[in-house]
């Protein structure tokens, strides 16, 4: 069941973020007219696939927190599910994902339960040890090494670094600034800001890097993602520290300087999130990681940013409310 009633400011996030999409979608519908066939289609499914994204994470935010858990729990068996089906060279063994995707139940069935330690510790242990015995236990050790490295770092990026969004949501009201902050704008958005205030930060920090990029990138950031440059990256931290100082400081209810710093460390991390699933991709020779999201590619391609960004806002939002 939810919890009644909705904290007031989530309310209103939830309002602005689908009045901004209905704009936005009205300024795209616009935009494609005189343009071909092929591109309006992708803009008009990219738009459709940002309806789906924003209302999933709405509608989660506003039932609850066990509702957040589960559609965190299910994006990291998507984002596995899509790796696995990469054309990787060699082709992993079958049994090694499968056994994978019970160590993800595992791992989400333990921060509903609120069983943090066990999930900081146990998860990276058992993302070795699992597929090590499997494969040992099989006797399909014909390139172990590459097998183990590839299924743990899917396991660590998809699971353990989604699943600090997850974290995030579990934490005690105690811990929230406005639920000891009298000069707080909203000392009742507890967790459910937290979770908005993540991934809200996080997609404008990609939007703020690219569409900076595209307008004023001159300067190659790294051969690894040619389109990506240091004009990009700079102007989307400047946009993103804004954003977060708002939103923390009315959502989150950090001060302004926490919430600025927020910004700051969320727009570099996602950066590096960003790159590190490119490189993956350049490796196998891929474009995008999947078609799960019509016009935006895969689950892989749309928390890349947020696999470096969840971890490092956790660990930074627990270090400050101390």
């Amino acid at each position: 069941m939810p919890p009644f009633p909705i904290p007031p400011n989530v309310q209103f996030a939830a309002l602005v973020a689908v009045s901004a999409l209905m704009v936005g979608t009205g300024v795209r519908l616009i935009a494609i007219r005189g343009q071909s066939p092929e591109i309006a289609q992708s803009r008009l499914r990219s738009l459709k696939s940002w309806w789906i994204v924003t209302l999933v994470v709405i509608t989660s935010a506003l039932l609850g927190r066990l509702a957040m858990v589960a559609v965190l729990g299910v994006v990291s068996g998507l984002a596995l599910r899509e790796f696995v089906a990469l054309p990787l060279t060699p082709a992993m063994p079958r049994s090694v994902p499968r056994s994978m995707y019970g160590l993800i139940v595992i791992s989400y069935v333990a921060v509903a339960m609120k069983w943090t330690s066990f999930f900081v510790i146990a998860v990276p242990l058992l993302s070795i040890a699992i597929p090590s015995l499997v494969l040992i236990v099989s006797g399909q050790v014909d390139s172990f090494l590459r097998h183990i490295g590839r299924i743990t770092f899917v396991v660590m990026v998809t699971t353990y670094a989604i699943g600090h969004v997850a974290l995030l949501v579990t934490l005690p009201e105690s811990t929230n600034p406005a639920s000891t902050n009298p000069e707080s704008t909203n000392p009742a958005s507890g967790t459910a800001g937290l979770f908005l205030f993540l991934i809200a930060v996080t997609e404008m920090n990609d939007i703020a890097q690219a569409m900076v990029g595209r307008r004023f990138g001159r300067r190659k950031l790294t051969p690894v993602s040619p389109k990506k440059t240091w004009e990009g990256f700079l102007g989307g931290m400047v946009i993103t520290s804004l954003i977060a100082t708002l939103l923390g400081h009315w959502l989150v209810a950090m001060t302004l300087l926490q919430s600025f710093i927020a910004g700051i460390l969320i727009s570099i991390a996602g950066q590096i999130g960003d790159l590190n699933m490119s490189a993956v991709k350049r490796e196998i020779g891929v474009k995008d990681s999947g078609n799960l999201l019509p016009g935006q590619g895969g689950i892989l391609d749309r928390i890349d940013s947020l696999t470096f960004t969840a971890p490092l806002f956790f660990y930074y939002f627990q270090w400050i409310t101390q």
